[in-house]
This record gives structure tokens, C-alpha cells and sequence, in this order.
């Protein structure tokens, strides 16, 4: 294994809260490496993993950007992520095909939102991983301070590997307390000291390693390397380092611990859906037939749609025909190229743990299994979070249905986050992105392709019933001259079980109403409940009786009837005490536990009902029922409260009756919306 050309590479991804100096880190490495020549700035929108317009404008990460640069043998690909919870997802991606992440924290501000946020996800996925302590050269920089935090919120496994020398104004550089730099005399003292636990930590699962480092000896880097690549692998030991990336200093010692001690591809590890769909371990082998996975795409507007790919075993070549295992169907890969930003470099051929991207082959999707043959199962995809945050859109300029529908597709095929899909019920075209910074991205995105859209809360899918009955005789007749239109029907309506829909009972005797005219009135009865009554929306839940009426001879026809079974069901709803129902969703809130009353007293306001409480590790989780009406803003209350500590989900749980004061304000604005 140690002998495959893989092994030299190494997949390291940029985590941490927003502002927390991922990208300038990401710069910094490039100019260190040589594949730039002068440090771009953030500040500037000159950086080369930030080159979205987006991202230039506001001077913050809005995406994934996958960047390279060698270092002391080893090919390091570094994928710079986004600390806005907005974009959560482009992390989730990421995060899939790295085996090392970098958990960047400001030595100023310390453990945020976005530090724990990373580090659960760093769990889920299964990543090595270790913490970045970034802007040494701060003037509150505290680094002891941060890294007591880190090791109580995080844990003991949390060892520091460097000594800074000194912080703010004075900070000079870093001691690696792996490596041969002694340090300035007057730190020697806590450099062996530190050196000491960390040794220990390293290597206390040999016991002849560390039998032989208590007696005084000298382990070799190379011996090191063979103890701690597992070991970080394992994240028995979770790396503590720290640098000031503008100023350059601690990069280089960052970038040898990762050459030296970060996993290979040769530690990846996937799970691959069986027959049934379900998740099964599978054993990676870098010499293995082709097996290769879609984390990302991105919509360019002059190459088209650029799919990045991690290959995870075998090896990828332009011009190779490969299965997709999600599907079946066999595709021709086209140039391969390796992105530095924006930025590519052609490739011929890749090998196992490459990272890459190709551009104009339509049927790639995020999460799709590029494999070498049909019997080989596609790989399991990260479960991304459920966007819960809607908007109903429309153009403003009419004849731009077409061009918004392709925009929205192509949005919502790069970002797993963000859906798109026509309420049934309202008829109205919505979209549902992570928060409100989210959908404004995606909107923003359109904008830039010419698409003008205006925006607004959706519809709520009310739904419209009785709570009494009604007994209602209605005729239909019209005399035109010619062929007239005669019916006459008789019907009972009294409320059905919830849930039970529409029933219609047929009591005529006598014949005094044809078999097929009663059809009729059975159609024209159901025709107006789903065009709704009262406000416009769906009937439901109602028994209709039908138990006599007149028919003509002459005039009497399918249409005649339909119309007056249309009509009587109008007049009878509006006499049997008309209700709206309006749907109910089944909320979960996670929130630390000082939040919980704030999110308990918010959810009764909100005409909600709390079902239970939960502690799940240091968040508290809110169990409610609560009316889909009250919520459609929840994301921007939870955000100010929990400072974006909280995440909720909804699912639709049933339909109630609306209360009386509300229901006349939704009638009042249904006939509002008719004028």
C-alpha cells in the first residue's frame, strides 16, 4: 500500500466560525507552497479561494473552493469552507471527501457557534481533525486561555503540539514541540514540560515506544509518524497549533505536521448502500477498480456546470467511460482538470485520493458514484441538513417562467440545501433554502443571470370543512331560445370524520333524477368543493346526501345538473357553519439550555403546544406542536435569540380547526386577493 502514488496525497478541509481566518489560512498555505506570489486579502477580494462575486462584495465565504499546494513531498489539497451557518452545507461536501479537517479558532474571540457546529460535523463524518488557533497576532490574543477552553469543551484528547512565542504585537513564531526547533531559552522550561505530555499522549498506546522515551531516548521523526498518523486518525489525539497567517508565522510548522502526520487516503472510509437501500461498511482499496464520488457542483457561466470529484479508489482519465452507480447509465468523462480557485489545470490521469473537478456532463448530481462497473454499489451520501426557511417567487416580467424554472434547477442541482417545488395545494412556486441569508444568495445568483423575481411568504394550504349541517334545494333552469338546461337537486351535507374525505351517499327513489344525472350532481359537488367556498380553498371532510330533484324530458343534460350540484353544495357549506383548518407541524428546537425558556415562552406565543423536553449532550431538545402560520419567520427569531446556536426541523403533522378571529382574517384577505 505504501508503495501507491496516493499515498504522497493529502486531503485537508478548512473548518471553523465565520471569521475565523479559514481563508486567509487557505492563502497562506498557497504562498507558502509557491503557488501564489503575493498574499491575497480578504479585505481586498483578491484571495483565491473567495472569487465568487458574492463573496467579493461582502468580503466573507459563501462557498467551498478547492485549492492546491505542495509541501516537503506530499500534494496537499485544501478545501476552504464557509463559517456562515447559512451555508452549512457546502461543509457537509466537503467534509465527505477529506480525511484531516482543520477546525480554525480566533485566538481573540475563542470557541464560538461555529467551532462546535464544526466540530460535531467533524464526528459525523469521521474526520481527523485538528484545532487551528488562528490571529496570534491579535492584541487580545489569549492562546493559553483558548486552549483550556478547547479541552474542556472538547475534551482531554485536546493536546497542544506548539508553544507560541509570545502573542499580540510580540508574537514571533511557533515552537513545534514535534519537531527539532529548540526554542528561545528562557521558554525551555515549558517547552520540555509540554513536549513531555504531548509525547506521552502520542505514543502511550506502545508500550515499548514510550518504555524507551522514559529512559531518555530520542524517538525518530520517522517513528513519530508511524505511531500518530493512526492515532489522529483515530482522534485519540486532537493536535492543538497556532499561527498568524498574514504575518507568516506558524504556517510552515502547520504545513510539516501535515505533511508528517495526516492521514493518508489510505484511512478514508465509506459506507455503500445495499440492495435494500440500506448502509453497509465497505473496504476501500486504493488499487482497487475505479470508485469515485460527486461532492459539489457548481453552475459556471462560461465553462457551464463544473462537477468536483474525489476519487477513492483506481484511477480517472479523460476521455473514460464510467458507471454511475446511483443509476446505472454510462457516461464519457471529458477533460479532467484540477482547480486551483478559479483557476485549472489540465490532468490526464488521476489516482486514488485525487481531488478534481470536470465540466459539461449534465448527468452528474451530488452524492452520484462514479465506479468502473454496474455490480458495484454506489456510496452512501451525508445526510444534509432540511432547509426550513420559504418564500413564494414570481417574475416580474411576464414570459420569464421558462428562464426561472432552468435558474432554479440549476441552484438547486449544485446546493443539496436548497429546493424548489410547486405547493399542490396553492398553486404557488416556492423555494426553501437553510435561512434568510440563503435564499438571498440564491436569489442574488439569479440576478446575475438577468432573472427579475419578486418574493413573499407562501400561502398557507388552509383547508376548508364544516362543523354543522345544511339541507339545501337548488334548481337550474335556462331558456335561451333553443335547447334549454333544466336539473334540479336536494342535498343533505353534515361534517365527516377528520380525515375521512368526501363522501357521497345516493337516496333517490323513484327515479325521480336519472342514474347518470346523479353522477353529474356527484361531480358538480366535488368540482366546487376543490375550488373551495369561503376562501378559496379545498373542502374537506364532508358527507353529501343526495335525496332528491326534477329532471325534463328535453332540457335536462349532464352540464344542467353538474352546475346545480356545484351551486347547492355552495349554498349549503355557507349554512352548515363553515370552518378553515390549518395545518399542524411537529417542530423540534435544539438549543443550549439557557435558551430553553426563551424557546419554551416563544412556542406559546405562537399558539404552540411544548410535548417534551430532552437533553441531548449539552443542547436541550424542545418537542412542539405549533401551526405552520406562526413559524414561517422562526429562522430569524431563533437566529437573534440563540445568537445561531439553535436549529430546529418541522414535519407536517395534521390539520386543526383555525379559531374564529383568525379564520375571519384569512376570509377577509382571500376576498381581498379576488378584487
Amino acid at each position: 500500500m505504501a508503495s501507491h502514488k496516493g499515498e504522497t496525497i493529502r486531503n485537508v478541509v478548512l473548518v471553523g466560525h465565520s471569521g475565523s481566518g479559514k481563508t486567509m489560512l487557505a492563502e497562506a498555505m498557497l504562498l507558502k507552497g509557491g503557488e501564489i506570489t503575493r498574499l491575497g486579502k480578504v479585505s481586498d477580494g483578491t484571495t483565491t479561494s473567495d472569487f465568487d462575486n458574492d463573496e467579493k462584495e461582502s468580503k466573507k465565504s459563501y462557498y467551498s473552493s478547492l485549492v492546491h499546494a505542495p509541501w516537503k513531498g506530499r500534494d496537499l489539497n485544501i478545501i476552504d469552507t464557509p463559517g456562515a451557518a447559512d451555508c452549512i452545507g457546502q461543509v457537509y461536501g466537503a467534509l465527505s471527501v477529506a480525511e484531516l479537517a482543520l477546525i480554525t479558532v480566533n485566538a481573540a474571540a475563542g470557541i464560538e457557534v461555529g467551532t462546535r457546529k464544526a466540530w460535531d460535523l467533524v464526528k459525523q463524518q469521521g474526520c481527523a481533525c485538528m484545532f487551528v488557533v488562528t490571529r496570534m497576532d491579535a492584541d487580545n490574543a489569549h492562546y493559553d486561555e483558548v486552549v483550556s477552553a478547547l479541552q474542556d469543551t472538547f475534551g482531554s484528547a485536546c493536546t497542544p503540539c506548539m508553544v507560541p512565542i509570545g502573542s499580540g504585537s510580540t508574537f514571533a513564531g511557533v515552537v513545534n514541540l514535534l519537531g527539532a526547533n529548540a526554542g528561545p531559552e528562557a521558554m525551555q522550561e515549558q517547552i520540555e514540560e509540554q513536549r513531555g505530555v504531548l509525547m506521552e499522549s502520542v505514543i502511550s498506546g506502545d508500550d515499548a515506544m514510550l518504555e524507551r522515551y522514559l529512559e531518555g531516548e530520542t524517538i525518530a521523526p520517522a517513528e513519530l509518524e508511524r505511531v500518530l498518523a493512526p492515532v489522529l486518525a483515530e482522534r485519540a489525539v486532537i493536535p492543538i497549533v497556532c499561527c498568524a497567517a498574514e504575518q507568516d508565522r506558524g504556517v510552515a510548522e502547520l504545513l510539516d505536521m501535515i505533511a508528517a502526520y495526516a492521514p493518508s487516503p489510505a484511512y478514508a472510509h465509506k459506507q455503500v448502500l445495499d440492495a435494500q437501500g440500506g448502509k453497509v461498511e465497505h473496504l476501500l482499496n486504493l488499487d482497487g477498480p475505479l470508485e469515485a464520488q460527486v461532492f459539489k457542483i457548481m453552475s459556471d457561466e462560461f465553462v457551464g456546470k463544473v462537477s468536483f470529484i474525489r476519487v477513492f479508489s483506481g484511477t480517472l482519465k479523460s476521455g473514460d467511460s464510467v458507471v454511475l452507480a446511483n443509476s446505472g447509465r454510462t457516461v464519457k468523462i471529458p477533460k479532467v482538470f484540477r482547480p486551483q480557485g478559479k483557476d485549472q489545470k489540465d490532468v490526464n490521469e488521476v489516482e486514488a485520493g485525487a481531488i478534481i473537478a470536470i465540466a459539461k456532463v449534465d448527468e452528474l448530481h451530488v452524492g452520484d458514484t462514479l465506479v468502473a462497473a454496474k455490480d458495484q454499489r454506489p456510496f452512501a451520501v451525508p445526510p444534509y441538513p432540511v432547509p426550513m426557511v420559504a418564500r413564494a417567487i414570481e417574475p416580474k416580467t411576464r414570459g420569464d417562467e421558462a428562464k426561472i424554472s432552468e435558474g432554479l434547477r440549476r441552484l438547486a442541482e449544485a446546493d443539496p440545501t436548497f429546493q424548489v417545488e410547486i405547493n399542490p395545494q396553492t398553486k404557488e412556486l416556492v423555494i426553501l433554502g437553510i435561512g434568510e441569508q440563503h435564499i438571498g444568495l440564491m436569489l442574488n445568483r439569479l440576478q446575475r443571470r438577468g432573472i427579475q423575481i419578486t418574493t413573499k411568504l407562501p400561502k398557507i394550504a388552509y383547508r376548508e370543512t364544516i362543523s354543522g349541517k345544511a339541507d339545501i334545494r337548488y334548481r337550474h333552469k335556462k331558456q335561451t331560445g333553443g335547447a334549454g338546461q333544466f336539473a334540479e337537486c336536494a342535498i343533505r351535507i353534515e361534517p365527516n370524520e377528520r380525515g375521512a374525505g368526501y363522501t357521497f351517499v345516493d337516496k333517490i327513489f323513484g327515479g325521480v333524477i336519472s342514474q347518470q344525472f346523479r353522477q353529474s350532481v356527484d361531480k358538480g359537488v366535488q368540482d366546487k368543493m376543490v375550488e373551495g367556498i369561503v376562501a378559496g380553498y379545498p373542502v374537506v371532510d364532508v358527507k353529501v346526501e343526495l335525496y332528491d330533484g326534477k329532471e325534463h324530458p328535453v332540457d335536462s343534460k349532464d352540464i344542467a345538473f353538474q352546475i346545480a350540484g356545484r351551486e347547492a353544495m355552495k349554498e349549503a357549506v355557507t349554512k352548515a357553519s363553515p370552518v378553515l383548518l390549518e395545518p399542524i407541524v411537529k417542530m423540534e428546537v435544539s438549543v443550549p439550555a439557557k435558551y430553553m425558556g426563551d424557546v419554551t415562552g416563544d412556542i406559546s406565543s405562537r399558539r404552540g403546544r411544548v410535548s417534551g423536553l430532552e437533553s441531548l449532550g449539552e443542547s436541550q431538545v424542545v418537542r412542539a406542536e405549533v401551526p405552520l402560520a406562526e413559524i414561517q419567520q422562526y429562522s430569524a427569531f431563533l437566529q437573534s435569540v440563540t445568537g445561531g446556536e439553535g436549529s430546529y426541523t418541522i414535519e407536517f403533522l395534521r390539520y386543526e380547526t383555525l379559531p374564529q378571529h383568525l379564520m375571519q382574517a384569512v376570509v377577509a384577505g382571500a376576498k381581498h386577493d379576488d378584487v
